[in-house]
């Protein structure tokens, strides 16, 4: 996402601020993240903050995109195998080892937040509802992909529907994430994905 500043040039990186961003609100959520602690993490004035990013609504979702393009590069990648086998594998085993990365919170950015049901902010739900709006269009990307994998391999969906495999791969790794936060050590949840896989490409 390009974004415009006014005035003089910034005096950091954006995606080095963005990175320190995003792990404040995978910790603390959008309405627990304060200005202060984000600004303090970023290592930029909120004047600075505000003119690189707009207000802390539009952070989180310059946040959140590239969270989407870095740490979720995993499920574009596991969409590019040839085999609709090796995308299953790749979708879940490659969402194990970016949960358990020693360099962010454990878990899933996406479903700490989207997934939340507790009271909100206004803006605390207008949040919640866009990165809904990401992972459903990651959800149809998905489908579409076991759509062709079944129309154009052959691939045997077992009398599935697409959509509901789909549905299935999520919530499998949407569970993987909850027990990464909890601290399930990556070895212990590679075992959970291989199971969950035995159902889709056994014969």
């Amino acid at each position: 996402m390009e974004v415009v500043t006014r005035g003089r040039p910034r005096g950091f990186d954006v995606q080095v601020a963005l990175d320190r961003a995003i792990d404040v609100f995978w910790r603390e959520g959008y309405d627990g993240a304060s200005l202060t602690e984000l600004t303090g993490a970023m290592s930029i004035t909120a004047t600075s903050m505000y003119a690189a990013f707009g207000n802390k609504r539009a952070l989180f979702e310059q946040a959140f995109t590239r969270y989407l393009a870095v740490d979720m590069a995993y499920a574009v990648r596991a969409l590019g195998e040839a085999r609709l086998a090796d995308v299953f594998r790749a979708y879940l085993l490659d969402a194990v080892d970016s949960m358990t990365r020693d360099d962010r919170p454990h878990g899933c950015m996406s479903v700490q937040i989207g997934g939340s049901r507790t009271a909100l902010t206004p803006a605390g739900n207008e949040v919640r509802d866009f990165v809904a709006v990401k992972r459903d269009e990651g959800l149809d990307r998905l489908t579409a992909r076991i759509e062709e994998g079944r129309d154009i391999e052959g691939f045997d969906l077992k009398g599935m529907t697409p959509a509901s495999i789909a549905e299935y791969l999520a919530s499998v790794s949407n569970g993987i994430a909850v027990r990464a936060a909890d601290g399930v050590e990556r070895a212990e949840l590679r075992t959970v994905a291989e199971i969950a896989l035995r159902a889709l490409v056994s014969r």
